[in-house]
């Protein structure tokens, strides 16, 4: 026989634990939650730095031996070497037909002989802008450049604020 009295659990106690336990399911599944946002956001960061970097390669290709013949901000025009021509005395020979690197909303697109090659796409609200750079900025007067140094940057903009994303300088002789 028995005399003593069962040990149950009450409603209320079993209330705290429920409490409880969806208090830190919902901090985990807000943890979570946030993980995925900020992977997503990484995720695209990295996937346009692979692009802009992939899009650099092809436009340095094209320009490292080119003669720069004009430069604004959405524009490089600019002489690439022919290859039928033959070298004069060690000094490159240059095309007649200028190209040029254009800058439009879809991406960098290389412009030559009736040829039109995207090198660098963009997505939208990223746009690429071209400029040169000096090499001593503070130095007065300035020296005579052995090269140019041009900044191709790509920024990003929406109705708020507009950033640089990233930039690259590209080192071009001087002929």
């Amino acid at each position: 026989m028995r005399t003593g009295r069962a040990r149950g659990v009450t409603l209320i106690e079993v209330l705290v634990a429920s409490g409880l336990l969806a208090m830190v399911m919902l901090a985990v599944l807000s943890f979570y939650i946030n993980a995925v946002a900020v992977s997503s956001k990484k995720d695209e960061q990295s996937e346009r730095l692979r692009r802009f970097s992939i899009g650099m390669e092809k436009i340095e290709q094209v320009l490292r031996e080119a003669r720069v013949v004009q430069l604004e901000a959405r524009l490089i025009t600019f002489h690439v070497l022919d290859e039928g021509l033959p070298v004069r005395k060690g000094f490159p020979n240059y095309s007649l037909n200028p190209a040029q690197l254009v800058s439009t909303a879809e991406g960098v697109v290389l412009l030559h002989q009736s040829k039109k090659e995207m090198l660098l796409p963009t997505r939208e609200g990223e746009h690429t802008i071209f400029r040169f750079l000096t090499e001593e900025p503070d130095r007065s007067p300035p020296p005579e450049p052995k090269g140019y140094l041009l900044s191709v940057a790509l920024y990003s903009h929406s109705e708020t604020r507009s950033d640089q994303f990233i930039h690259r300088t590209i080192n071009m002789p001087r002929y």
